[in-house]
Parts: structure tokens; C-alpha cells; sequence
């Protein structure tokens, strides 16, 4: 591994040292905005939401704002949640590339592409949490338990790329995007509206950061990836006030590429929430000509999913996802469905 390998890691190493103490110290009790605790996209679930070193669509919002920096189109994606008795969960997301496109040279034969150059993403994600309805007693009036509106903006930006020259030399082509090493940071802001019992409102902001490294190993490509989610303000009901689920996530992801019709990448992930023990997920994708993708994974730690799978399909500028995740209980399993649009 070069300097920046080492480099990367070192900055892997400070970001989760960092986080480590303040989650000792929130580790007592529970946390609000239970918002803030759901993750979006069909196509993660189906990898048993192993995502934060992958993060290569607008659903990074929600894993890794470092890998919106990944996404070289304009992107927007809508999702729903399926979960458990009458509780769902909706996503919307957008991601706008900020940089023009150019011509460019690839391969060992002249024949000319065009390519975004881009070095940022900016993310604007919309969800919206309904946890079901209960029963006031004794006034048997039946209400919305919770109702959790959540706004997320984020920004990645590559703040390093390897050299066009050196990949010349290396590859014998004309560097493109997908064949440079890469280092990418992002950063997340939310803002966070709860209402409890239809009577009781509070809100409360957070911001998210994280790293991706993305490198080439041989044909293939090698991630490694951090967040730490949800630093940041209490959410207060009347006198009582929760701190927010501060998470922390970091994993790793290998693509393979096979004759450039097959590719396969494997992914695991560690999440420890404030208010929960360690948690460990992991899964595979499988693209046949980028056009189907069937997916799987396992969680391993977690209340409800433990294994799950998803299929995808793109048509044109289009792709659908669908992800299941089995709960074991009798409450029935999750269910998502993705739409999302590329241009």
C-alpha cells in the first residue's frame, strides 16, 4: 500500500477514536427521533445494510454522505417502507453533481466519451417516519403514536485523486474516474421535527460525517468507509429531552469485475449505536450487464432483520429495487420498494 493507503487509514483510525468517547457517554438510556434511526434504499436492505463503504447512490444521505462524491449523474430516488403492524417509513432523495461534462480519450483505441469531471455531490433527502397508531386511555381516543419528519443535506467532496500520469503509465488508457484511486469526505446536516401523541412537538438538528477510500487492486477495487452519524442537539418534549441515537458506522466493500458483464461485490459493515450493543451486517451484489442484480445478507445484533435478499432491475435511465428483510417474529417481515431515476 502507498502513503495515501496509509494516510486514509490514519484518518479512519482519528475519526473512530473521536466518536468512541462521546458514545460512552451517551451509552446510558435510550435516545429520541427514532427517525434518525431508519436507513433508505431497497437495494441496502437487500445487502443487509452493509452500505457505509459502498454508499455509491443518493441513499448515502443516510449511510456515508462521504460516497455522494461517487455519483457522476444526477440522481433522485423515492422509497417506501413496509414495516412492521401499521408502521411505514418514506424516502426522497436528489443528488446533483456539481461539474460540467468533457470529452476525453479512453481506451488503447481513440474513441472519445463524455464524462462528468466532478469532484463534489450535494444530497437533499426528505423522510418521513408514521410509528403506528394506539389508544389513549381513558379517553379511548385512538392516535399517532409517533410522526417524524426528517430533512438531511448533504455534501462529498474527493479531496484526493491519484494522478492522470501515473494511471496512464499503469493501465495504458487515458484515466477515467473508475480507474483512479480515490479519497472522498462528506459532511450531513439535519433537521429533525417529532410530534408524540399528536399533542406533543419538539425539534432538533444533527450533522453527520464521514470518509470513503475508494483504491484499485489489480482489475478490482477495494473501500473502506466511516460515519458518525447524528451529532447533535436533544430533542425536548415538555421537560423531558432525549439526546439524539449518535451511531457510528465503518466497513469495507471488494467489487470484482468479470469480462464486463458480470460483477460482484462483497460488503461488511460494524454500526455502534449510543443506545444499543455492537452490531454486524454483511452481503453481496451481483449485476449480470448492469441491467439485473440479485442481492443478499445477514444482520447480525439487530432486533429484527437477520437475513435478507433483493432483486433489481434498470431499464434505460431507470431502476427498481426491491429488498426483504425477515424479521422472526410473528409481526410480520420488512419490505422496501425503490424507484430511482438517473439523467
Amino acid at each position: 500500500m502507498g502513503k495515501r493507503t496509509y494516510f486514509f487509514i490514519f484518518i479512519l483510525s482519528i475519526l473512530v477514536f473521536f466518536f468512541q468517547p462521546v458514545l460512552v457517554c451517551f451509552a446510558a438510556g435510550t435516545s429520541g427521533a427514532i427517525v434518525l434511526k431508519q436507513t433508505s434504499g431497497a437495494r441496502s436492505l437487500g445487502m443487509g445494510e452493509a452500505f457505509v463503504a459502498l454508499a455509491d447512490d443518493v441513499n448515502a444521505l443516510n449511510f456515508n454522505p462521504a460516497g455522494l462524491a461517487q455519483i457522476r449523474n444526477h440522481e433522485i430516488s423515492i422509497m417506501y417502507f413496509d414495516s412492521l403492524v401499521d408502521t411505514w417509513f418514506g424516502f426522497i432523495g436528489y443528488a446533483h453533481p456539481l461539474g460540467g461534462k468533457v470529452e476525453r480519450k479512453a481506451g488503447r483505441r481513440v474513441k472519445f466519451v463524455t464524462m462528468r469531471e466532478n469532484r463534489a455531490t450535494i444530497g437533499l433527502g426528505v423522510s418521513i417516519l408514521q410509528a403506528g397508531k394506539m389508544v389513549l386511555e381513558p379517553e379511548g381516543k385512538t392516535v399517532q403514536a409517533e410522526q417524524d419528519y426528517l430533512a438531511n443535506l448533504g455534501f462529498g467532496y474527493i479531496i484526493w485523486r491519484s494522478a492522470e500520469r501515473a494511471e496512464k503509465k499503469r493501465w495504458g488508457t487515458m484515466a477515467t474516474s473508475r480507474l483512479r484511486n480515490e479519497i472522498s469526505l462528506g459532511v450531513g446536516v439535519k433537521f429533525v421535527h417529532s410530534t408524540l401523541v399528536e399533542e406533543y412537538s419538539a425539534t432538533a438538528y444533527a450533522a453527520d460525517i464521514g470518509v470513503l477510500g475508494s483504491f484499485i487492486v489489480g482489475k478490482n477495487r477495494f473501500l473502506l468507509g466511516v460515519c458518525g452519524q447524528n451529532l447533535g442537539t436533544k430533542i425536548k418534549f415538555e421537560e423531558e429531552a432525549d439526546v439524539l441515537p449518535l451511531t457510528v458506522r465503518a466497513g469495507a466493500s471488494y467489487q470484482m469485475d468479470f469480462e464486463q458483464e458480470h460483477k460482484l461485490t462483497i460488503t461488511g459493515e460494524g454500526v455502534k449505536p449510543n443506545d444499543a450493543d455492537f452490531r454486524g451486517s454483511g452481503g453481496a451484489e451481483y449485476w449480470y450487464r448492469e441491467i439485473f442484480a440479485l442481492r443478499a445478507g445477514y444482520k447480525a445484533g439487530y432486533d429484527l432483520d437477520s437475513f435478507t435478499c433483493g432483486v433489481g432491475f434498470v431499464w434505460k435511465n431507470f431502476q427498481i429495487d426491491y429488498g426483504w428483510g425477515m424479521s422472526g417474529t410473528k409481526m410480520g417481515d420488512n419490505h422496501r420498494i425503490s424507484l430511482t431515476a438517473r439523467f
